[in-house]
């Protein structure tokens, strides 16, 4: 156990962020998960000795990546300074992610489809820094997230640099190690991805770098459903989609809630990041039984195959917990657990029951203009 753990874990930072959990780290500087905020979600903490860096340069470095948003860089949202024991630190603090690229790989190869979004997301982050005057010290999977549906790169190292500073021979080593594709085809594919020649193989056979062209962050629009979760994370089957789909014939569809205002304007923002790893409530509430206040029923011929999900638990006692917190202030929502086919151990809490795309597109809306959860979605789970 590192000095740095002893000292600190369990120590409450300014801003209540209490470090429960050792991640990983070294005497020079560590990780932490935080304890649950208000609305359920965790956060880690990056914790670094001024004595073993230069604290003042790295909490620059961080206030200025604080104010950076994209749907692909892991949000930082707090940072700053503390003592204890006569020792200090700075620390910044973070969206807690599900799961790394390393490990997703240490599974199973990706498919061409999902290394694609993988790099479409990186080129994406990337070019974002590269507007900022800010570069990433080492693009490798490990530093490639899923927080909730989407895919992010790490900010906790982030360095400045030169304005324009090209990263192509960066993103094409990174690509070689995660494309699992033949070097022809990898080379085709960077090439596309890049706008530029293609590239011979990993080697560094490759012809003159050209600078990636700027992507643009995405907006969030209010009639699409967010960016479903990376498949890189899953686990799915054929047969499952028939077990599912027989299952949704053989029940009469459920109740969902009644369509809600749609707000006047949505800000552009970074795509919905689903609720980050949960944990255990610590204080369970009476369960209480939902109602709703109105039924909407499915147009005739269309198929109720969709959920509107707004929390997502790796605790089916948690996730219950919720349910029962949801139905306390909302009791419209109806909201039950629900255990999807192609992710186990999963625990959804989803909102009303299974409808057609319209009354979730409408429930969506409603949940997320009503302030229910910050991150509601939407999903077909028969398709």
């Amino acid at each position: 156990m590192t000095q740095l753990r002893e000292r600190w874990e369990g120590v409450s930072l300014p801003g209540d962020y209490l470090l429960e959990k050792w991640m990983g780290g070294d005497d020079a500087g560590g990780f932490f998960e935080t304890a649950r905020s208000a609305d359920g979600r965790r956060a880690v903490v990056k914790l670094v000795r001024e004595s073993a860096a230069d604290g003042a340069v790295r909490l620059a470095l961080w206030e200025r990546t604080r104010a950076v948003r994209h749907p692909n860089l892991r949000e930082l949202l707090d940072c700053g300074r503390a003592e204890a024991g006569g020792e200090s630190v700075v620390y910044a603090v973070f969206e807690s992610a599900d799961d790394t690229l390393a490990a997703a790989l240490g599974r199973s190869p990706l498919a061409e489809a999902e290394a694609r979004e993988v790099l479409a997301a990186v080129l994406g982050a990337l070019a974002c820094l590269r507007v900022k005057r800010l570069a990433h010290p080492a693009l490798d999977p490990d530093q490639v997230v899923a927080v909730g549906e989407q895919i992010k790169l790490s900010t906790d190292a982030l360095h400045d640099v030169p304005a324009d500073t090209p990263y192509t021979d960066q993103v094409r080593a990174f690509w070689y190690k995660i494309s699992p594709c033949t070097a022809a085809r990898s080379a085709d594919i960077l090439a596309q991805a890049l706008g530029g020649e293609a590239t011979t193989g990993p080697a560094g056979n490759a012809a003159p770098v050209v600078s990636p062209p700027m992507v643009a962050p995405a907006s969030d629009s209010p009639s699409a459903p967010p960016k479903r979760f990376p498949k890189w994370i899953l686990v799915g089957a054929a047969g499952v989609v028939l077990v599912i789909l027989g299952l949704n014939l053989r029940r009469a569809p459920e109740a969902a809630v009644p369509p809600a205002r749609t707000p006047s304007s949505v800000a552009t923002v970074a795509p919905a990041v689903s609720n980050a790893s949960p944990a255990e409530e610590s204080s369970p509430k009476p369960a209480v039984k939902p109602t709703v206040k109105q039924a909407v029923k499915p147009a005739r011929g269309a198929k109720a195959m969709w959920r509107v999900i707004a929390f997502t638990y790796l605790s089916r006692d948690a996730a219950a917990r919720k349910v029962d917190q949801v139905n306390q202030g909302h009791p419209d929502y109806a909201a039950t657990v629900f255990e999807p086919k192609d992710k186990k151990g999963w625990y959804l809490v989803a909102l009303g029951g299974f409808m057609i795309r319209e009354d979730a597109v409408r429930l969506q809306k409603k949940a997320r203009s009503e302030g229910l959860a910050r991150d509601v979605y939407i999903h077909n789970y028969v398709e």
